[in-house]
């Protein structure tokens, strides 16, 4: 396979875990490309591989078969070389230090990272993000000091995020980073987010089970299969941006959410979905 700079490139990727009868497809034969500084998003049924695609590119899981390649580079390089942010469900900050720490402590560790990175030809250079300034910009610039226990849950997420903006990676890959959150704050920090990408430009694959939250803030949204988890279909969602929150109300919203609910139903009458 010819490795792209400026693409995420997934080809023919099998996934399976166990042996034998115990033996359990998560991904079959999966194609996905995502081009530089898109936001995309993966939805489907529980259990069809959503967060097995996303380790596979963030280099946490190896495919079986297949190849998978993260602007030119292999996931590993990519990971070595920072390249890679992840958002996890949980915002898994250290306890120990402050918001404000916790945010630039991944600039200061493993610097030889920066120097790897660099020589990647699928890298684009720039300039150090003010990790102050990202604080403040999701609305945390009064917290700066306070540690993760006197944070809310919602609060400890947008310090995660932030965190992750503020390597200034190549892309960035969130698992259901709002799950936990109450509607109104998922919806305030979806607006946020959307704030931090327009600036920044990263390119995002996001992991949702909400319809709506896809819709919102994608360019293009991929639906999958139930178990053994397949690529059903991928959406491109042309409305324009920046997008605010009076969007939610718009036609075009309803109409880009009722077919991918269409190819939902599709989805999980593929087969079985399990966690």
């Amino acid at each position: 396979m010819t490795a792209s700079p400026d693409q995420i490139v997934v080809r023919d990727a099998l996934k399976t875990y166990g042996t034998g009868a115990a033996e359990v497809t998560a991904l079959a034969h999966v194609d996905l490309t995502v081009d530089r500084g898109q936001f995309v998003s993966i939805i489907g049924p529980s259990g069809c591989g959503k967060s097995t695609l996303l380790r596979l590119v963030a280099g946490l899981e190896t495919a079986d078969s297949g190849d998978v390649t993260v602007f030119g580079a292999d996931p590993d390089q990519a990971c070595a070389a920072k390249m890679i942010g992840f958002v996890p469900q949980v915002p898994a900050l250290l306890p120990w230090l402050s918001v404000e720490g916790n945010v630039t402590l991944p600039s200061k560790v493993n610097r030889r990272a920066d120097a790897l990175r660099r020589t990647l030809p699928g890298h684009v250079h720039r300039e150090p993000a003010d990790p102050r300034a990202l604080l403040t910009k999701i609305g945390l610039g009064d917290s700066l000091a306070r540690l993760p226990h006197q944070l809310s849950g919602g609060m400890q997420q947008r310090v995660a995020i932030a965190r992750a903006f503020a390597i200034q990676a190549d892309v960035l890959l969130m698992d259901e980073p709002f799950s936990a959150l109450d509607e109104f704050t998922r919806e305030a920090i979806q607006v946020q987010l959307l704030e931090l990408w327009e600036q920044m430009r990263t390119t995002v694959v996001f992991v949702t089970h909400s319809v709506s939250e896809a819709v919102v803030l994608s360019d293009k949204v991929v639906v999958m299969s139930a178990r053994p988890g397949r690529i059903d279909a991928v959406i491109d969602i042309d409305l324009p941006r920046p997008r605010r929150q009076g969007l939610l109300e718009s036609a075009a919203v309803h109409d880009y959410e009722d077919l991918i609910r269409g190819r939902l139903q599709t989805a999980w009458a593929a087969g079985p979905a399990t966690r």
